[in-house]
């Protein structure tokens, strides 16, 4: 990471750095150095996760001149983004130091429209998600740069997409908000709990799913939502968003009530606040701050851990489990899966020179995911229920009966194991034993216990395997990696900030996967989510750079 000025240091000379800006060109061995931008649907192919970042313009609210540069530029048909940082020498004498950020598109001010964004970037997920796999689109960054602005307009161009999929798709869609003491429904104002069922997918117990209709109905839906949503003025924002919405629609085939269905995921997140944001905070703001820069900080401690497994040999563990954030986006991290998962995440960036260091810190995180390894597809084991087709599930429920059930089609009247699986326990013995009266409800309980033993057992096998790492994984199916070089030696004299972060030593350790042993599992939402064993020692230079940049939760 570049050596940035301290925020003092930045406004003592803001003048002349923003003189320098102003004055600056790019250098044509870092334009030499840039690579061309691919289209959608080539980088879809290639990877999993896909980086951009969002420059946003300068406003009225910022009174500063609008014609000031900032410090992330973007050259025409080039994906990556330089940077030009501002430097301080020991004896004092300011300079930029420019340098190449590797990503997959850089949209910087007002000429990058949001359609324009949409078609670089998100376009091809519908269409992923229609056929069954888990997508997301992720907008992070600092209070007021834009991430607001750029989902509610990516949600609309959603919107407008999903009308040839009306007539194959039972389309749906839920809206929840995640708070500092709740989770709620963004829609009907109920509270949510996320938890992982015992099939290990993340259901949002309390949250309502509401039928799509045709697009006017899903533009309805998004914007009661987002005027339901927890909103205040601050210093650094006349709408400040104090919590993170999550969109999710759901995609379910019509032609069956059993496949599994492809998911839609559009997150806004609070912005973070360093200490200067939060100075004239009340103890309200203060809270709500404290709890935004908490899950802030699970969310970047999965993109280190994800990051850092591509290096290593030993299992690392990615904590999502920590936030119900990123719990509900579990498949942005995971590094096995069982469905295909595609990733876009667009870094919103403030074009203020007095937001330097905040700028810096989006970028070197967003960086990380650019470099990450895909996730290995693992395929059920085929003891697991969740993986049976119709006829393996029928043949378990005559042998864990030992024969008494001669009729199994008359308990499961339709789907395959996964169906067999998530009927209810109440519904599963009443079907046994008003269609075999021969069998009473404490045998029935047992055959209900027996598919839960092989669901159990199947997890517990695969997690062992895993504690190895995925390419240990059974029965995996692996994802070809990206063969494109991404990342080519940097020009600038300093290590380029994807290369420096990949390469310095973590602080994740190396943490035993535990058996779950219960079918649920809930996010917790107590303030013990604060992972302070991550963070560098009180003090150090690491622990006041984390600290100015908002990421330190005191």
């Amino acid at each position: 990471m570049p050596s940035i000025p301290l925020v003092t240091e930045l406004g003592a000379k803001a003048d002349t750095f923003q003189a320098l800006l102003n004055s600056s060109k790019i250098p044509s061995s870092v334009e030499k150095s840039l690579l061309p931008m691919a289209t959608p649907n080539e980088m879809f192919t290639l990877a999993d996760s896909r980086i951009f970042v969002r420059s946003r313009p300068v406003i009225p609210f910022d009174q500063q001149p609008m014609g000031d540069v900032g410090i992330v530029h973007k050259i025409d048909g080039f994906k990556d983004a330089v940077l030009m940082a501002p430097k301080v020498s020991v004896s004092g004498q300011c300079s930029i130091e420019t340098s190449r950020i590797a990503l997959d598109g850089i949209f910087v001010g007002s000429e990058d429209s949001t359609e324009y964004i949409y078609e670089s970037s998100c376009s091809p997920l519908l269409a992923l998600s229609v056929g069954g796999a888990s997508t997301c689109v992720l907008c992070y960054g600092q209070t007021g740069s834009g991430k607001t602005f750029t989902t509610s307009g990516l949600m609309k161009l959603f919107a407008a997409d999903i009308r040839p999929y009306l007539d194959t798709h039972s389309i749906s869609m839920t809206v929840v908000e995640v708070q500092a003491s709740v989770n709620l429904d963004l829609l009907n104002n109920s509270p949510v709990q996320v938890v992982e069922d015992p099939s290990g997918e993340i259901q949002l117990l309390g949250a309502t799913e509401y039928p799509i209709d045709n697009s006017r109905h899903m533009l309805e839906l998004i914007s009661s939502a987002a005027a339901a949503r927890s909103t205040k003025a601050t210093g650094r924002n006349e709408q400040s968003s104090r919590s993170h919405m999550i969109v999710r629609v759901r995609f379910v085939p019509k032609s069956t009530n059993w496949a599994k269905p492809g998911l839609l995921f559009v997150a806004d997140l609070a912005g973070s606040e360093n200490t200067a944001d939060s100075a004239t905070h009340d103890k309200t703001r203060q809270m709500e701050a404290k709890f935004i820069n908490s899950s802030l900080m699970t969310l970047k401690d999965c993109i280190r851990a994800r990051a850092m497994s591509g290096s290593s040999d030993k299992h690392l563990h990615i904590p999502f489990r920590q936030s119900p954030l990123t719990l509900i986006l579990r498949d942005c991290f995971e590094l096995a899966v069982r469905r295909p998962t595609k990733t876009v995440v667009i870094a919103c960036t403030s074009p203020l020179l007095r937001d330097a260091r905040h700028t810096i810190g989006t970028l070197r995180y967003a960086s990380l995911l650019a470099v990450a390894p895909p996730p290995v597809v693992v395929a059920l084991s085929a003891d697991d229920p969740n993986g049976w087709d119709r006829k393996t599930a029928l043949e378990f429920l005559v042998k864990a009966s030992r024969g008494r059930i001669s009729s199994p089609e008359l308990v499961l009247p339709e789907g395959d194991g996964r169906a067999l699986v998530h009927i209810p326990e109440a519904e599963f013995i009443t079907r046994i034993v008003t269609t075999h009266s021969s069998i009473t409800e404490k045998s029935a309980k047992m055959v209900y216990t027996e598919v839960w033993k092989a669901v159990v057992d199947a997890r517990t096998k695969t997690r062992q395997a895993l504690k190895g790492g995925p390419s240990k994984a059974l029965n995996r199916a692996p994802v070809p990696s990206a063969p494109e070089n991404r990342d080519p030696a940097p020009v600038s004299s300093r290590p380029a900030i994807v290369q420096q972060q990949v390469r310095r030593p973590g602080n994740v350790s190396p943490v035993p996967v535990e058996e779950i042993r219960r079918p649920v599992v809930v996010a917790s939402l107590g303030k013990e989510n604060v992972l302070r064993k991550n963070l560098p020692a009180p003090g150090s230079a690491n622990w006041r750079s984390e600290r100015e940049s908002g990421w330190v939760v005191e």
